[in-house]
């Protein structure tokens, strides 16, 4: 009989260029972790059920910090002598709206996930729930993931949007005073590739948390998305050109026969204050690729910052310092079909004139797209611009809802043969007020009468640099 030799555990692991000591990081660290953790999923009704790992390496990741840490480096390294196809690229993903910048690479049949840039600074844990709400100890900083391997998406043979991820998420615990130790727990999940420019994760956990904040997207931030020009299509001129002010009284009188403008990427929208401590709703897309903020108020340039976004929604919520007096309110009654209805906003920016525009209309369902019952269609256009403006009641002026979007002319025109008019959405009140709520941000509930002065005060022309 041949004995067979035992498997003696390392002494000492090293992960992401720690050191830790065998035993007491399986046997103690380890299991106090998937406590702590298993105990705040169970608040938010969810289960904990991935296993942790202390592989250092794997086919699917490598704690190593032996790659690019700058997405020049990162270019350099894999994309010097070709383009990127499909996934590859350079994508960013938020956390408490701090980026993690990671990049993809085709390596045999699966995408590489590789983190470049991680700059989350997560609130440190202290193992029990409340305190880590009220009286959390500091910040955690992930940034010692940098220039590791983090899992792979594996492309389904049937649907190329759809991916399989495999690879690890890592906790940074800090259960033990002073010590911040990673714990890699290993997850399997599906993600789909929404518009080429999406990544998005479908798991059953992250759907629900993201109702928390905890957002399941990443963007494409390299290569760049390039809006490809419309042969015949209208291109406005700037103030001061020749001819300027003739070409948009000629746009403006031909307004129907214009191509619509494409909003991929917008650099201005609109939003409206709702407290008058200087918190501004807007559409999450108006911001989500500006490196600073800005808006006008009393015609002087005014700083803003992203505070909280539901993605989700197409939310988000800025804060400035300015002391405003009038802000939009809300109404306790729920939203009615043919209920009149007036939109605020800045369509087309200011090329067309720098004055708030107000265009009425009626709610013509309490429906989105698709059934989306977080959102309801009018008939008051909304173009490129109007996105993150107020939708409000005609009489009292209480927020119905937020504009967001229209339905393409183009695609109405493909599946039905005709070209929609007016057929425009807004995201409803009722969900702006949970988001508000969850956030901290108390709403007021409007009785009076609307005064168009106090709308028009209350919307801001937004725009990023």
């Amino acid at each position: 009989m041949v004995k067979r030799k035992k498997i003696k555990s390392p002494k000492t692991l090293n992960l992401f260029g720690i050191k830790l000591e065998h035993k007491d990081y399986v046997e103690n660290f380890i299991p106090e972790q998937e406590i702590w953790i298993k105990k705040i999923y169970k608040k938010f009704g969810l289960e904990w059920n991935f296993k942790p790992t202390t592989k250092q390496k794997s086919k699917y990741w490598d704690c190593k910090k032996i790659y690019p840490t700058t997405v020049s480096s990162f270019k350099e390294k894999f994309f010097k002598k070709r383009k990127p196809k499909r996934i590859e690229g350079v994508w960013v993903q938020y956390m408490q709206n701090q980026p993690a910048i990671y990049g993809v690479v085709k390596e045999g049949g699966a995408y590489q996930g590789y983190l470049i840039d991680v700059s989350w600074e997560i609130k440190a844990h202290t193992g029990s729930y409340l305190k880590d709400i009220f009286n959390h100890p500091g910040k955690t900083n992930y940034k010692l993931l940098n220039g590791t391997k983090f899992g792979a998406f594996l492309p389904d043979k049937k649907d190329p949007k759809k991916f399989k991820f495999k690879g690890i998420s890592t906790i940074i615990g800090t259960l033990r005073k002073e010590e911040n130790f990673p714990v890699n727990f290993e997850l399997e999940y599906p993600v789909t590739n929404v518009d080429d420019y999406e990544l998005r994760g479908d798991a059953e956990f992250q759907i629900k948390m993201e109702k928390y904040g905890l957002p399941r997207s990443a963007y494409k931030t390299w290569p760049e998305f390039k809006e490809e020009p419309i042969p015949g299509a209208y291109t406005a001129k700037k103030p001061g050109e020749p001819g300027y002010k003739e070409e948009i009284n000629r746009g403006i009188q031909n307004e129907k026969d214009r191509n619509q403008v494409k909003e991929k990427n917008p650099s201005v929208g609109t939003g409206f204050f709702v407290s008058s401590k200087g918190h501004i709703i807007t559409n999450f897309h108006v911001v989500r690729n500006s490196n600073s903020i800005k808006f006008l108020y009393n015609d002087d340039e005014v700083d803003a910052k992203l505070i909280e976004s539901d993605q989700q929604l197409d939310l988000a919520l800025l804060k400035s310092k300015v002391k405003n007096k009038n802000y939009i309110k809300f109404s306790n009654k729920s939203p009615q079909k043919a209920q009149n209805i007036l939109v605020a906003g800045f369509p087309f920016g200011k090329a067309i004139s720098s004055d708030l525009k107000i265009t009425g209309g009626i709610i013509n369902s309490l429906k989105g797209g698709g059934n989306d019952t977080t959102r309801l269609q009018i008939d008051a256009t909304i173009n490129p611009g109007n996105s993150g403006g107020p939708i409000v009641d005609k009489v009292n002026g209480s927020l119905v809802g937020v504009a967001v979007a229209k339905l393409n002319k183009d695609f109405t025109k493909e599946v039905f043969g005709v070209e929609g008019e007016n057929t425009n959405y807004g995201i409803k009140a009722s969900q702006v007020r949970d988001f508000l709520e969850s956030n901290n941000i108390s709403v007021s509930v409007k009785s009076s009468k609307l005064k168009i002065s106090e709308l028009e005060e209350s919307t801001v022309f937004i725009y990023n640099k």
